[in-house]
Formats: structure tokens, sequence, C-alpha cells
């Protein structure tokens, strides 16, 4: 016999005796129902998850569109371009003296944002 150390363990065994036993049909009919609507939930799942992969692809084909045009403008547009600075990743800002007052002025467009 079987040493049982607590409900919990006798429950357990008592659960696969009870298993062991051949269901009678209106189980395996219940069985079988049950299997048959997690089949079609899986399905309208599957079905939702395509549509949306579908969507996304055409999301990411119109940024890849609109990436690609930003650096052909950029590209087009003449303007010289800055090397980064080696030594910590952030390109150098331009000044020239102001006319007016004294001090250094940042050119227009030349900005350096660091996260």
């Amino acid at each position: 016999m079987t040493h049982i150390r607590g409900l919990h363990e006798a429950a357990g065994l008592r659960t696969i005796r009870i298993a062991g036993a051949t269901p009678d049909r209106s189980k395996l009919t219940a069985t079988l129902a049950r299997l048959d609507h997690q089949r079609t939930l899986l399905a309208r799942q599957f079905a939702v998850w395509t549509k949306k992969l579908q969507v996304t692809q055409l999301r990411l084909g119109v940024l890849d569109k609109e990436i690609a045009e930003t650096w052909r403008r950029i590209r087009e547009s003449g303007g010289p371009y800055r090397a980064l600075d080696q030594s910590n990743g952030t390109a150098a800002i331009k000044t020239e003296p102001l006319t007016h007052g004294g001090g250094a002025a940042v050119r227009r467009g030349d900005v350096s944002i660091d996260y």
C-alpha cells in the first residue's frame, strides 16, 4: 500500500484511479464538444493574428518607403555632412560671434541632441 503524507496526495491517488475507468458515451461526447470548441477558438485567433500580421507588414513597407524618401531628400539638399566626434559620438556645434552684445551664438540647424 502506498504511504500518503497528506490530503493533497490522497486526492491525486483517487483521481488516477478514476481516470483509469472507461468513460461512457456522454463523457466522450462532452470531451469532443470541448475540443471542437477549442479548435474553433484557435482558428478565429489565427485569422485575427494573420490579419494583424498583414496590416503590420503593410505599415512597415510604408515606413520603409518614407525613410528612403527622407534619405533621398537629405542627399539632394546638398548640405555639408558633419562628422561625428568619435570620442563621445556627438556632432560638434559650430559657433559664430554675435553682431550685438558679444558671446557666441549657435547657427540655426546645427543642434546636437543627446539622450
